[in-house]
């Protein structure tokens, strides 16, 4: 895609924050590309256990040591200073709940060791959430309640991507905090059991807090006889902004940091165990093409570049890139 100064410009200045990310294993020439401050990261794997997580975290911040240009994200504050030094910052999480065993006083260790955001279920059902693939849709469990105070006393972000509906309801009630859906789509452009419905995105804006959309093609493919290109995605985006407002969008792109990182056992594993989220779109593309024109985080410009394109100030824009997102990390983060 052809980028013009004023896009690229913009997006140079900004804040740009993608709100999913995983991964990273050394520095890459895609993160100076993507004009990334800041990656809320995966770090602890959605299958892991306790110890796993822990040996994750180690990783990490093996590598922040190594790699004067990365730093750990404590503060909203430290998203500040990424972008006036040029680093990129990693904001840790889990995409499942799981390594908080069965005790909400595990939360405090997790914010001990630099966890700023946790998802609270992955698809499947665990002690705190159902998932997105559960059919029975239950809402959250009252260990799920005690754990979702306690992240809010803590200061850690809620984040809600992968929940079963009812639980991401129960949650977004239950928190004094806004919550996030980190990578999350609108179901009613692409009817897939990973995207959310028009009640969760009420729900979760309404409370304050923020949708990050998300360019995998399998969310963003509306069943036509092509592979999703960047207006797919746009008009995604568009449609949660014509909705909630400009003030409630984020990004999340669900792409790893070092190219090839990923183990492919374990992409083989998602798609194993949820046949109802892929099977229509590789029986269609089976060689799993990407979205067009936003394939990984290196495309960022473009979505800046495209909102120009469709008319979208500046401000607006800024605020889809990172500022929205950093103002719902503070909520949390600052309540302290």
């Amino acid at each position: 895609m052809q980028i013009s100064e004023r896009a690229m410009a913009l997006h140079r200045d900004a804040i740009v924050i993608d709100g999913c990310s995983f991964h990273a294993t050394k520095w890459h020439e895609r993160l100076e590309w993507a004009g990334v401050t800041a990656l809320q990261m995966t770090v602890a794997l959605p299958l892991d256990d306790v110890g796993q997580a822990i040996k994750h975290y180690g990783e990490y911040y093996q590598l922040v040591a190594t790699e004067p240009r990365f730093m750990i994200v404590e503060s909203a504050e430290d998203v500040h200073r990424c972008k006036r030094d040029g680093k990129v910052g990693f904001i840790l999480g889990t995409q499942n709940a799981t390594v908080l065993v069965d005790d909400p006083c595990t939360v405090e260790v997790f914010y001990k060791l630099g966890t700023r955001v946790i998802q609270l279920s992955y698809n499947e059902r665990n002690l705190l959430a159902d998932g997105c693939a559960e059919p029975a849709n239950a809402g959250l469990s009252k260990f799920g309640k005690d754990v979702v105070r306690e992240l809010n006393r803590a200061g850690i972000v809620i984040d809600l991507t992968h929940v079963g509906e009812r639980s991401s309801l129960d949650a977004i009630e239950t928190s004094a905090r806004p919550c996030i859906f980190s990578h999350s789509n609108p179901r009613a452009c692409v009817n897939s059991p990973r995207n959310i419905s028009d009640a969760q995105i009420d729900a979760c804006t309404q409370a304050g807090g923020v949708i990050g959309l998300c360019p995998w093609a399998i969310a963003c493919w509306t069943g036509g006889p092509t592979p999703p290109d960047l207006d797919d995605f746009l008009d995604q985006v568009e449609y949660v902004a014509d909705r909630v407002g400009r003030d409630h969008i984020a990004l999340g792109t669900d792409s790893e940091v070092t190219p090839g990182a990923f183990p492919p056992g374990l992409r083989e594993w998602y798609r194993r165990k949820n046949p109802e989220v892929y099977d229509a779109f590789l029986n269609k593309f089976p060689h799993n093409p990407k979205t067009s024109g936003f394939e990984t985080m290196e495309d960022l410009p473009n979505v800046t570049a495209g909102l120009l394109n469709r008319g979208w100030s500046e401000a607006d824009i800024r605020k889809v890139l990172g500022e929205n997102l950093l103002r719902v990390y503070d909520a949390s983060w600052s309540s302290r």
